[in-house]
């Protein structure tokens, strides 16, 4: 069985290197491209597309305003684009999948066989629903889609108290007491958090600033979290840290 695909991009050479690449790809057939929303919606509802290619700029539009618009999307999505910016930040907080341009064959590679996981596991459309969320809502009530061994378990990040690394895992540490263990590393999550007030004290601690109740002087320094737990301040990092502190 050969998986269907459709291309929304409207920029031609970019159309053309990514129909070349997935014709390269064996399982796929590339079923059409389309340059507009508009013309996306009609190939969708005639091709019924196992997976979207969806560009993330279509000026004067967003792919992100079609997708809020349908009810249910009935296909897998892997976003374009050329800009490391806010959407990008947003694809990870929600473990969607995307691929930056100029799109290379291994990363492309990569994306195909997270798409054939989703499609056994089912496990996407929660985590674009909360893109999607976490695109247009209150800031307050954004949630991260952390990796679990049966898929994604979605977390407030204002419940967030802090994280601590364990080489390649690392320990989310919530405001219920609860303690979620993850495969990224502290460096990744330190990524898609700090511009939710978190700051990394510690080569193995990222901590909530919001949640900080006592700072405690010394060589490097210690902070007491809300939740009762201590985290030590490297002395490299202190200076920096005391003026997130102001």
């Amino acid at each position: 069985m050969n998986y269907r695909v459709l291309i929304l991009e409207d920029e031609q050479h970019a159309q053309e290197t990514l129909a070349s690449l997935m014709q390269k790809q064996t399982g796929f057939e590339l079923a059409g491209i389309a340059s507009t929303i508009e013309e996306a919606k009609q190939m969708v509802a005639s091709l019924n597309p196992d997976l979207v290619f969806c560009d993330v700029m279509l000026p004067p539009h967003t792919s992100f305003e079609w997708l809020q618009q349908l009810d249910h999307i009935p296909f897998e999505i892997i976003f374009t684009t050329s800009f490391e910016e806010y959407a990008v930040k947003a694809f990870r907080l929600a473990a969607v999948d995307y691929l930056l341009k100029p799109i290379s064959i291994e990363e492309l590679e990569l994306a195909l066989e997270k798409f054939k996981d989703r499609k056994r596991s089912g496990q996407n459309a929660e985590n674009l629903h909360q893109l999607l969320t976490n695109l247009n809502g209150d800031a307050s009530q954004r949630r991260i889609a952390l990796p679990t061994l049966t898929g994604f378990l979605f977390v407030a990040i204002k419940d967030i108290v802090r994280c601590e690394s364990d080489n390649t895992y690392t320990t989310f540490f919530t405001l219920d007491k609860k303690k979620i263990i993850v495969s990224k590393t502290l460096k990744e999550c330190e990524r898609m958090l700090t511009d939710y007030k978190f700051y990394r004290v510690h080569n193995s601690h990222l901590v909530n600033l919001d949640y900080i109740t006592e700072y405690l002087k010394g060589e490097g320094g210690l902070v007491k979290m809300v939740d009762g737990s201590h985290v030590d301040v490297s002395r490299r990092r202190k200076e920096e840290f005391l003026k997130h502190l102001k």
